[in-house]
């Protein structure tokens, strides 16, 4: 059984996760008995990313988007990272329709090669052990072609194709994907999603050099990703640590 998503499109927006969250009342009440609600816009003026980072784009040319869930009961707490899981193999299966490989660089970013593809930011309130509601915001380079400067290269999938997509025909992809994974969560098929999360780790099992939020840069060793959200790194003297979001990143340099 998979879930069947009400999809509301803006022209301008600050933010789709900030619009969703000021009327995710609304939102939810006018689903007409559907699982959960997606909002797109064509442009963002105020978009954001992980660590606090802005999400730029040139309007029309590219898929943003955040989707309201209420996973009720279905999802306690110390799962929560499932869902960025859940969105990020949804990405992947997407883009596999257009002969696109990627990788997912923990936390939450989708890679090419070198270049990022796209982002995703999950912003989670809780109701006791369980997640009470949340909203995934998706960025997903298609057209565009040109970008800012920036630290992290960007690549579309215009870039890497050589030619236009249909940013509405990405868009069903995504949210038909989306649409299985969640419902295979719901209803208790989660060592599958992680392990599916895993196989396509950006380095994983690999010697690899991080940066911690002090700024210090070590070398170890990728073991794998606690349902947390925890990254799990083994160091040269043996010794595995795990880091939470803000704390530890992988440099791709």
């Amino acid at each position: 059984m998979d879930y069947s998503i009400t999809v509301k499109h803006l022209d301008v927006v600050d933010s789709t996760n900030r619009y969703v969250r000021d009327e995710a009342v609304g939102l939810w009440r006018e689903r007409c008995g559907e699982d959960f609600v997606a909002v797109t816009a064509r442009q963002q003026t105020a978009g954001r990313g992980q660590r606090g980072n802005v999400w730029q784009s040139q309007s029309g040319c590219n898929l943003l988007m955040s989707i309201l869930v209420r996973p009720g009961n279905s999802l306690e707490t110390k799962e929560q990272f499932l869902l960025s899981q859940a969105v990020a193999v949804s990405l992947h299966d997407a883009m596999k329709c257009y002969g696109i490989d990627t990788k997912f660089k923990w936390p939450n970013d989708i890679y090419v090669g070198s270049g990022k593809l796209a982002g995703i930011l999950v912003e989670v309130d809780y109701s006791g052990a369980f997640v009470e509601q949340a909203i995934i915001g998706i960025g997903l380079n298609v057209n565009q072609t040109e970008f800012p400067p920036m630290d992290r290269v960007p690549v579309s999938m215009k870039m890497l194709l050589g030619r236009d997509i249909s940013v509405e025909d990405v868009l069903r992809d995504v949210l038909c994907n989306f649409s299985h994974y969640y419902s295979e969560m719901r209803w208790g098929c989660k060592s599958a999603i992680a392990a599916d999360y895993k196989a396509l780790l950006l380095g994983l099992g690999e010697q690899r050099k991080f940066v911690n939020s002090n700024g210090n840069a070590f070398e170890a060793v990728m073991e794998g990703v606690e349902p947390t959200g925890h990254l799990l790194l083994r160091h040269s003297c043996g010794t595995l640590s795990r880091y939470a979001f803000k704390e530890v990143e992988m440099l791709l340099k």
